[in-house]
């Protein structure tokens, strides 16, 4: 029988605020679903389901775990910033900072949370966050977006309803669909609390956007995800195709490093949360960060501003640059 709500939520710390800012989409503009019906985007020619094993910029860095002192660690053709942690855990959430990042053809800018669990071969992943993928949606706006696989990209999973495996609940959100607004450069910033978490009676892992349930990845979908999580990862990605033989100048987050200035002009995660063997949200703790060249993209951990935005950090960059070739 479908699901239509959790039957359990994370019991949040009382310092927790995700805001009260009222999420769009542009669909949203044009009308709504009638009851019992799910908003679907439209396949365009670029909105294709692309086959597992044959396009490697969607084999995201969770399913490895690298490390980034290695040259030969790092997996070909994908920069990030990003931090992690080992454990077991029932979930993750953040607010994430919306933008628009300039991406080169047929690559993609990502910024999104990751929970994972088992060996490279046999890795369940459940993603969530934005992104920006030309090659995908046929257009550069910032898109809300989801993803999972049971056996390391392979031959399960896909993104958004591309394949069979997760049930959309709500009629309020369109995966896939564009965000009406994004943050500008010194001026109005716009984020979204984006949140994975387990289902306590069944199983099921529940995928929220800015508190309202969009549905559930079933748990019979998994293997290693059917008991607990054993990574959570936060942060960006972007897919570099060298097309022009050198970095790509695809951007990451605001397409500003963090040195350049954090409020308004860096992108950041805010509210960073996993969700403990206990169903209780709490800070991350002995994370290691993942930042595969400094020099292109990096991560700021920000230690001022707890009280305000709990744990938090800031990340991005330009990509190609006079010190990143």
């Amino acid at each position: 029988m479908k699901q239509m709500t959790p039957s359990s939520y994370p019991k949040r710390m009382k310092s927790e605020n995700f805001g009260t800012l009222q999420l769009t989409q542009t669909w949203n503009k044009y009308g709504s679903c009638p009851d019992g019906t799910i908003p679907i985007r439209r396949k365009g020619k670029n909105n294709k389901p692309i086959p597992l094993g044959e396009h490697n910029r969607l084999k995201a860095l969770s399913y490895e775990t690298h490390d980034t002192s290695k040259k030969d660690d790092i997996p070909e053709n994908h920069e990030y910033a990003t931090i992690s942690v080992d454990g077991n855990f029932l979930g993750a959430q953040a607010k994430i900072n919306l933008w628009k990042p300039v991406t080169e053809a047929q690559e993609m800018s990502i910024s999104q949370i990751w929970v994972a669990a088992g060996d490279i071969n046999e890795r369940n992943t459940i993603e969530a966050g934005w992104a920006v993928d030309q090659d995908t949606y046929g257009d550069d706006r910032t898109r809300f977006f989801i993803y999972w696989t049971a056996d390391g990209y392979n031959n399960t999973g896909c993104g958004n309803l591309m394949c069979e495996g997760f049930v959309q609940t709500t009629s309020d959100i369109c995966l896939g669909g564009d965000f009406t607004d994004v943050s500008t450069l010194n001026g109005d910033q716009k984020d979204a609390s984006f949140n994975i978490h387990k289902d306590e009676s069944n199983g099921h892992w529940w995928v929220q956007l800015q508190g309202i349930p969009v549905g559930y990845y079933p748990s019979s979908l998994f293997t290693t995800l059917s008991k607990t999580a054993k990574k959570v990862i936060w942060g960006g990605e972007i897919y570099n195709g060298r097309s022009k033989g050198r970095h790509t100048s695809t951007q990451m987050g605001s397409g500003h490093f963090p040195s350049e200035g954090e409020l308004k002009t860096s992108s950041y995660f805010s509210w960073v949360k996993v969700v403990d063997e206990d169903n209780v949200t709490k800070d991350p703790k002995f994370f290691y960060e993942g930042i595969s060249n400094p020099n292109c993209y990096d991560l700021k951990i920000d230690n001022l501003n707890y009280h305000t935005n709990g744990f938090s950090f800031y990340y991005g960059g330009p990509g190609y640059n006079d010190k990143c070739q």
